[in-house]
C-alpha cells in the first residue's frame, strides 16, 4: 500500500508528537493527533486529540485539547473535554472541562470550571452576611472595650 489513493491524492494520517526525556521545546504544537511528553515543553498546544504527560514529563503553558492525561506536572490553562490527572499527577492553574477524574495522590491546585454547568454559587451573598455579622461583633467588642477604660 503506498501513500497515494486512487485519486492519486496524499492520504492523511494524523500520528504522534513525542517529547522525550531529557528534551526541552518552547513554542507551539497544532496537531490532530496524539502529543505525549517525556520531556519538557512550554508553549502552546492546540486542537490535539490527546495529550499525555509521563511521569517524567512538564508542559508549562496552555492547551486545547479533546482529552488530557497528567501524570508528570501541567502547569498553565486546560480547555478540554475530558481531564484525568493520575497518581503522580500534579496541575496548577485554571481548567476548563466537561469531565474530570483526579486518582488518589493526584494534586490539583487552582482553578476548575465544568463546560455547561448549571450550578451557581451563593457564597458571595452569605460572606457578606457573615462579614456583618463578624464586624458587628468586633464594633461592639471594641465599643465595650473603650467603655471599660
Amino acid at each position: 500500500m503506498g501513500i497515494f489513493n486512487t485519486n492519486d491524492k496524499q492520504t492523511t494520517q494524523t500520528g504522534a508528537t513525542i517529547i522525550a526525556s531529557g528534551t526541552t521545546i518552547i513554542g507551539g504544537i497544532n496537531t490532530p493527533g496524539t502529543v505525549h511528553i517525556d520531556g519538557k515543553f512550554e508553549g502552546v498546544i492546540l486542537d490535539a486529540d490527546m495529550i499525555s504527560i509521563g511521569t517524567t514529563g512538564e508542559l508549562i503553558g496552555d492547551v486545547k485539547t479533546n482529552s488530557i492525561s497528567i501524570n508528570g506536572l501541567f502547569d498553565g490553562k486546560i480547555d478540554c473535554a475530558t481531564i484525568h490527572i493520575l497518581s503522580k499527577g500534579r496541575v496548577i492553574g485554571d481548567i476548563l472541562y466537561s469531565e474530570l477524574i483526579i486518582d488518589e495522590k493526584g494534586m490539583f491546585e487552582g482553578t476548575g470550571v465544568r463546560k455547561g454547568s448549571e450550578l451557581t454559587s451563593r457564597y458571595g451573598e452569605i460572606e457578606k452576611k457573615i462579614n456583618n455579622i463578624v464586624g458587628n461583633q468586633f464594633q461592639l467588642e471594641h465599643e465595650e472595650e473603650q467603655k471599660n477604660k
